[in-house]
């Protein structure tokens, strides 16, 4: 690749054997405690060093007062202390020829002129050091492969995947990953960058599109510091894996949010999204996306056209979804004469539509328990579709010991209909999307489906975004064989 920067300068901040946290503590909502924390829920299974003033124990490990007073090689250090000392912490890190340093503290370039030139300053003073920075103001890094978990997040709330992340921001990210876990998404490597003092969210997309451990990047970009070094990295990248792109600061007044938050100046939405759309990255438009999209483009069979198929439990999903799917610039075709008649043969009364969508629901559910998967696989047989959308399963409310027998029956059989319907992706080579309006929380279905590992999606909007990404990387992988 091209301006390519030393991968082993990098991999410190993902893969270090020994890490020291300067501002150690045992406080709650203290930086130096969340970081320590993070490393000792992943069972990193390198040396800590806690570094605190007061020296003692933290979190019952032996503590020194000053990095230079440690006798072992030191890889990474993670700073977490006030700003005004952050400048003598990086020189004593030279001394000890410490790598890396993430830089957690804030209060340089996001803050003011004089902030920006004491961030330039500490930079080049890493650089004339021999170290790599990231940061300043950043939340830390992580990699679940190797046990190893830099940041403010406990590890137990985090699902390791192949999936890596770069971000400009971290904390709200933190959101995503957590709230993702219970639904089986998830990242197993993370950077965040802030600041980019240094460090810059380009080079660890190079680092990552050469990781084997890394089948697709997800990115949240609120600007960039070389956008034509950008271009070259991300379209390398980009060809041999998915990069799928959220970019902040999209308007006035977020870009103005988004300077006070990692001093970068966002630059126009208009030349940004024009700019990804070229190197072939996937651009998410929702930030609370970024995870799913990740999950379906590594996780599901390659959509080789726009065409779409419904099939719902409830008519009025069916229109819902058709009117969003056109929209976003997919296809819902009417079924040809011949695959209606066949659809109709195999149990569809004359009241329930064929065309596209089909109301299985207007059917009469049960005139055979595997009369649903019949329909769907005669639908994907037909390549007359290049996805199937199955949405309205799922009935509301959790079962107790006083729920009667004919119910759990019935969840038995929705639940075994549902899954067979899912095994047809693999069987037939074509993406099968699972749709309800109900959460794991609010349906028992739903529910014991998520723990089967079943990913079911409970707003048409992001059914919809998916198969307009999945459509989206389908025709660049076409353009790049």
């Amino acid at each position: 690749m091209k301006n390519s920067i030393a991968l082993f300068e990098l991999d410190v901040f993902l893969n270090p054997k020994s890490v020291a946290v300067i501002g150690a503590s045992d406080r709650p909502g203290s930086w130096g405690s969340f970081i320590m924390r993070g490393l000792l829920s992943a069972n990193f299974r390198g040396h800590i060093f806690p570094i605190n003033s007061r020296a003692g124990q933290v979190f019952g490990i032996p503590a020194f007062k000053n990095i230079t007073e440690i006798n072992s090689p030191i890889d990474l250090a993670v700073c977490a202390i006030p700003q005004k000392f952050v400048k003598e912490t990086v020189e004593a890190c030279g001394q000890k020829d410490v790598k890396g340093i993430t830089v957690i503290t804030a209060g340089f370039a996001e803050t003011s002129d004089q902030g920006w030139q004491q961030q330039a300053s500490l930079a080049g003073l890493a650089r004339s050091l021999g170290i790599r920075l990231i940061g300043p103001n950043v939340s830390g890094t992580f990699n679940l492969h190797a046990g190893f978990n830099a940041s403010s997040i406990p590890a137990d709330t985090l699902l390791s995947t192949s999936i890596a992340a770069v971000c400009q921001g971290g904390y709200a990210f933190y959101d995503i990953l957590s709230s993702g876990r219970a639904k089986g998404l998830g990242v197993g490597k993370f950077i965040h960058t802030g600041n980019e003092s240094d460090l810059t969210v380009t080079d660890f997309l190079q680092a990552f599109g050469k990781d084997p451990e890394v089948n697709a990047i997800i990115m949240y970009i609120e600007a960039l510091r070389d956008g034509k070094r950008f271009m070259e990295i991300a379209g390398e990248v980009a060809a041999t894996k998915p990069v799928v792109v959220y970019k902040a600061g999209r308007t006035v007044d977020s870009a103005r949010a988004a300077h006070s938050h990692t001093g970068a100046l966002a630059g126009q939405w208009q030349v940004y999204k024009g700019l990804l759309r070229q190197v072939g990255a996937i651009i998410s438009p929702a930030m609370e996306l970024l995870l799913p999209m990740g999950h379906a483009l590594i996780e599901r069979p390659t959509m080789k056209g726009s065409r779409v198929a419904i099939i719902t439990m409830g008519g009025s999903w069916g229109v819902a979804l058709t009117d969003c799917l056109a929209e976003a610039g997919l296809s819902i075709p009417e079924f040809c004469p011949e695959l209606q008649k066949e659809l109709r043969s195999l149990g569809m009364p004359d009241r329930a539509s064929v065309k596209n969508p089909v109301d299985f629901g207007a059917s009469g559910q049960f005139l055979a328990v595997d009369f649903p998967t019949s329909l769907a696989r005669t639908i994907l047989a037909s390549k007359e579709v290049d996805a199937l959308i199955l949405h309205g399963i799922g009935r509301p409310g959790m079962h107790s010991a006083e729920t009667p027998e004919e119910w759990k029956i019935f969840l038995e059989i929705e639940k075994q209909q549902v899954n067979e319907i899912c095994a047809l992706e693999k069987e037939m080579g074509i993406p099968v999307l699972i749709g309800s309006h109900y959460n794991p929380w609010e349906s028992q279905a739903i529910s014991d489906l998520n723990q089967q590992g079943v990913r079911i999606y409970n707003r048409l909007h992001e059914i919809v975004w998916l198969l307009t990404a999945m459509h989206r990387y389908g025709m660049i992988q076409k353009e790049n064989r």
